[in-house]
């Protein structure tokens, strides 16, 4: 009977770490498969303009259509990178910015301003290019679009609750 139970215990002892490698590698494998490493915040939430480019094909865009649309996109994106690098360098600013110096918090109200009227800024921006693309559209693809924006936002609110 002992031995029944060291032969018991040794297999259990051998099952279960392997049972627990499988389970953890089945895990990490499917997280990178789903995007999470390899990609922060940063690089999943600047996509407005490549998604923008996929809706020619979901509207049916005819050709000169798509060449307005990525004249458009085109222009959109070289003003975002030009914004990148003063978003950049306002981060590296606040960083520095030392909680001992006497005008810490009028410094940091300055550099909160800034950043407001940046994001005031990149808001214009990406609504004027919804603009300017929903000018090259016709009726019907815009009810497609309109109809398409709900669904993401139902789905959006129910990823969310």
């Amino acid at each position: 009977m002992k031995k029944l139970m060291t032969n018991k215990r040794t297999r259990m002892a051998l099952v279960l770490p392997s049972v627990i490698a499988a389970g953890l590698f089945t895990m990490g494998a499917a997280n990178a498969d789903a995007g999470w490493f390899g990609k922060d915040k940063r690089d999943r939430g600047e996509n407005h303009y490549e998604r923008m480019e996929k809706m020619s094909d979901m509207l049916d865009m005819s050709d000169e259509q798509e060449a307005q649309l990525k004249v458009i996109l085109k222009s959109a994106k070289e003003g975002k990178k030009e914004s990148k690098g003063s978003r950049r360098e306002t981060r590296k600013e606040m960083m520095l910015l030392s909680p001992d110096d006497p005008e810490f918090m009028a410094k940091v109200e300055k550099q909160a301003d800034m950043a407001a009227s940046h994001m005031k800024a990149k808001m214009l921006t990406f609504a004027q290019v919804r603009k300017d693309v929903y000018a090259i559209l016709t009726e019907e693809q815009k009810q497609k679009m309109q109809r398409l924006m709900e669904k993401r936002m139902k789905k959006m609110e129910e990823r969310n609750k």
